[in-house]
């Protein structure tokens, strides 16, 4: 019987051992491989179903600017499906990058930022449902030059983009004042001082330049009129003469956020005329003769920051200018024992019905949605409003709006019928009408885009 020398058993077993770990790692490969399939599968159907809720509920069309996907640049690496702070709005499905839930998409762009072959495309509008907006140029000037429009205005929601609107128009425009412009009292007036306004007016200090904010109402413009604790910002934005805003885990509430302007306001003396009233501007020859009250003044370049929040939608219905019927919510604790309605689907609706509903103020709430679902809000407000009505603090009731009112009722449409229900405050918060007769009063131009790029838009 032959025996194997030691070294020849030591070769074999060094071999076996080898092929061990081999094995062991394919398996591991194939493991890691096979779990990886099965949560893409998962994410997958996942999406398909959010898109075909989309779909649905006719809530496919997006409000604002959204993303538009080129399926055949996109290569599958998804990473524009993780940095959306809505949610999950863009998701995978075939391996390319759908928008899956589009009604939701309020214009980050943080997917195009991170796209890295290009194939993301930020949008006004859709081939069928188009979208008006103002004429103005890649540096925010409108057709009607010296007159420039930041911010909400211009067609794009988001407090980060306003600041960054402001400051670069502000910079274009004070770069057009040359030594032969036309002497005036002001190098540059800023109509507004919400974010937009409060970013021009500091630009305009860090460059040294004469300038005049001013707000019909306070420093912050509409957001001092927005719900107690509304989160209002939810990304960083870059300040002139600050830097980087700073706030714990980038989200910012209405209060927090008005006492971050009002101390940069102190730090840099930048100077806001409150309760000043924009009445209306005259383009002269070189410049603007601009009426603030019952006084007028001058200015070289003029930019609007006034946002389109002054403006709510209307129903049309008789009665309306009734005391009950308001369209902004701003302390909830004025209303308490009442019976309530609310007329939206979207954020500010559904936080309205949100704070309104805590039980400590003993409201009975009924929240009015046209569509079949809450479309337009976000992911976390739609799981609150819900798990209230699941608790009976609040009533929403879905293809429902309201026929008439009443001083003590209105009559509510449904497809089970008309109902006429007690009624004591009329909360219709379903958005806000760009005023555009005025703006085309000053000369500038609208346009309506059916899905055009921003490019396109910039270059008109």
């Amino acid at each position: 019987m032959a025996f194997l020398s030691p070294k020849t058993t030591e070769h074999i077993l060094h071999l076996v051992s080898e092929n061990l770990v081999v094995t062991f790692m394919l398996v591991s490969f194939a493991f890691i491989a096979l779990s990886n399939i099965s949560k893409r599968k998962k994410h997958h159907e996942n999406a398909k179903k959010l898109l075909a809720k989309a779909i649905a509920t006719n809530s496919n069309e997006p409000p604002t600017l959204h993303p538009v996907i080129n399926s055949a640049l996109c290569s599958g690496c998804s990473a524009c499906t993780k940095v959306c702070p809505e949610g999950d709005i863009l998701q995978m499905i075939h391996h390319k990058a759908v928008l899956v839930s589009p009604a939701k998409c309020i214009g980050h762009g943080e997917c195009e930022v991170v796209c890295p072959v290009n194939a993301i495309t930020l949008v006004f509008g859709t081939k069928t449902r188009g979208m008006e907006i103002p004429r103005i140029s890649s540096n925010y000037e409108t057709n009607v030059p010296g007159l420039y429009i930041a911010g909400e205005l211009g067609g794009m929601g988001l407090i980060r983009n306003a600041i960054k609107q402001g400051c670069l128009a502000t910079k274009d425009a004070l770069s057009k004042i040359s030594k032969s412009s036309v002497k005036t009292d002001y190098d540059v007036l800023i109509v507004g001082a919400g974010p937009a306004g409060f970013a021009s007016g500091l630009t305009a200090v860090a460059l040294k330049k004469r300038y005049l904010i001013v707000e019909q109402n306070t420093v912050g413009g509409t957001i001092a009129n927005y719900p107690r604790q509304k989160l209002v910002m939810t990304a960083p934005a870059e300040l002139p003469l600050v830097g980087k805003m700073k706030f714990p885990k980038n989200k910012v509430v209405k209060e927090d956020l008005l006492d971050y302007f009002k101390e940069v306001q102190k730090q840099t003396g930048l100077k806001v005329q409150e309760n000043s009233k924009f009445e209306g501007l005259e383009p002269k020859n070189g410049y603007f003769a601009v009426k603030i009250g019952n006084k007028t003044v001058t200015a070289n370049k003029v930019i609007l920051a006034v946002g389109v929040r002054g403006s709510p939608r209307k129903l049309g219905l008789p009665n309306e200018e009734l005391e009950k019927v308001t369209y902004s919510l701003v302390d909830p604790e004025q209303y308490q024992g009442q019976h309530i309605a609310i007329v939206g689907a979207g954020n500010s609706a559904v936080e309205a019905a949100q704070s309104l509903a805590n039980p400590k103020y003993r409201n009975k709430v009924v929240l009015l949605v046209r569509g079949q679902a809450l479309s337009r809000c976000n992911e976390d407000n739609q799981k609150i409003i819900t798990d209230m009505a699941a608790k009976n603090l609040v009533s929403i009731l879905y293809e429902s709006s309201v026929k008439s009112i009443e001083s003590e009722t209105i009559v509510l449409t449904s497809p089970a019928g008309d109902k006429r229900v007690k009624n004591d405050f009329l909360f219709v918060m379903a958005g806000a009408e760009t005023p555009f007769k005025y703006l085309m009063s000053l000369g500038i131009k609208i346009d309506k885009k059916f899905g055009e790029s921003m490019d396109k838009k910039k270059s008109a």
